[in-house]
């Protein structure tokens, strides 16, 4: 169960900053724990833990960009 909230949790950011393969490969974890299936669980959370660290890489990648531009003296916009 702890596992699976995480994943939920996962999800939703995933879902918030556009990472649609992360969010889908938490769909298929979740479905396969609902269904008991613990092979399918492996597989997907194995695939969860990559996307997290495709996302995690990407998003450290950009924090790092946008830190150059600042020390260059460049601006970032902001989103309302």
């Amino acid at each position: 169960k702890k596992v699976d909230a995480y994943v939920h949790q996962f999800k939703g950011s995933s879902s918030s900053i556009g990472a649609h393969r992360a969010k889908s490969v938490c769909i298929d974890f979740r479905a396969f724990a609902e269904e008991g299936n613990r092979e399918g669980c492996r597989q997907a959370l194995q695939q969860v833990k990559q996307e997290f660290y495709l996302v995690k890489s990407k998003l450290e990648a950009l924090l790092q960009l946008e830190r150059k531009i600042l020390a260059a003296g460049g601006a970032i916009p902001m989103m309302e």
